[in-house]
């Protein structure tokens, strides 16, 4: 009797190992299987602006912190005219698609006297953290067109302070103690964009197939869009290169 029992208990088990649902869970999902990816590089055509110097003497403690120059960050463009700091983003083609914001807010610094990253990209309904990294005031300030203007003070390192902004658009970013200290939020409807790096190359994840109008935008330079069409699994190239000077204005 005991030996059937033990047959019978046996045979349950390799029952409920053979239906266990871990197997398919080492199958990608569908949709992210067929996304495709781009990638390339942004460069200058033509003479490669150089950086302003920032005079820091109107608050010594900012100074302290840069024994050497200080510079802005609108033109950090290396010597082979490799552009860090530009937005590449999916300008047309997602039609009606929604996209649901991540919950990991996207984080800016005050640090050194300067807002780091100098851009960014952020979904509508996002968590963008403000944070203090010097042992000095900031006074962080936006003025919007389609959200709400706001604009405190962050006295401590550590701080720290949130925000969400509820409309598509571009906002300046600045502090009202050092004039200098200015980054751009881009706020987009999708997750679709990135920001190229100092060797001025960028990797857009996340493409489903599909037709698309794609942006690279510079605070500095006129924006220049390419079309291209991507399959699923593609991996394509996409370069771009900035010609006109044209100082943006939200």
């Amino acid at each position: 009797m005991k030996i059937l029992l033990s047959l019978a208990f046996a045979a349950s088990v390799i029952a409920l190992v053979q239906a266990s649902p871990t197997a398919p869970a080492l199958v990608a999902e569908p949709q992210a299987a067929e996304e495709a990816t781009l990638a390339g590089r942004v460069k200058i055509k033509g003479e490669i602006p150089k950086r302003r110097k920032i005079s820091t003497n109107a608050d010594p403690k900012c100074a302290a912190m840069h024994p050497g120059d200080l510079f802005t960050d609108d033109f950090v463009i290396d010597a082979a005219g490799n552009v860090q700091y530009a937005l590449i983003y999916v300008k047309e083609g997602l039609d009606d698609q929604k996209f649901t914001a991540p919950k990991t807010p996207v984080v800016v610094e005050q640090k050194g006297c300067r807002f780091e990253p100098h851009v960014l990209g952020i979904m509508v309904g996002q968590e963008l953290m403000f944070r203090n990294m010097d042992d000095l005031m900031h006074i962080v300030h936006v003025v919007p067109r389609a959200n709400r203007e706001f604009g405190f003070s962050q006295a401590k390192r550590g701080e720290e302070r949130p925000k969400v902004f509820n409309a598509k658009e571009v906002i300046r970013l600045f502090c009202d103690v050092h004039p200098w200290m200015v980054a751009w939020i881009h706020v987009f409807d999708h997750p679709l964009y990135t920001v190229t790096g100092p060797d001025g190359k960028y990797k857009l994840k996340g493409l489903p197939p599909g037709k698309y109008t794609i942006e690279a935008w510079h605070d500095g330079y006129k924006a220049v869009t390419q079309e291209i069409e991507v399959k699923a699994k593609d991996s394509k190239t996409l370069n771009f290169e900035l010609t006109d000077r044209q100082e943006f204005k939200p």
